[in-house]
């Protein structure tokens, strides 16, 4: 497909385009782990540099993970009984492609 002038339906080419560049990313991204940790953490190329971080996960307690629900359905509950007041918005837009339909 060409690209698109009208803005929405450029808007919708390039999300596709985001989308499928991403996947190829993912597709890569093992060997880069892979390659850039042989070379010592951290790849230098003429135009750019590429370094591997490794973040820890935390598991946490259970009193920690009990806490946290309780906070969440205060959170849900203070924005149902009115209690919680809108203090702006965030703005996007959303797309949501369809699927083709089989013959």
């Amino acid at each position: 497909m060409t690209r698109p002038t009208d803005p929405i339906e450029l808007y919708a080419w390039l999300k596709q385009e985001v989308s499928r560049l991403e996947d190829e990313m993912d597709s890569l991204k093992d060997e880069v782990f892979k390659t850039v940790d042989s070379q010592g953490e951290e790849v230098d190329k003429e135009t750019f540099v590429i370094r591997s971080y490794k973040r820890p996960k935390y598991k946490f307690s259970d009193e920690y993970d009990t806490r946290n629900s309780e906070l969440k359905a205060l959170r849900a509950a203070e924005i149902d009984n009115g209690t919680a007041v809108v203090d702006g918005y965030s703005e996007f837009v959303k797309i949501n492609f369809k699927k083709a339909k089989k013959d």
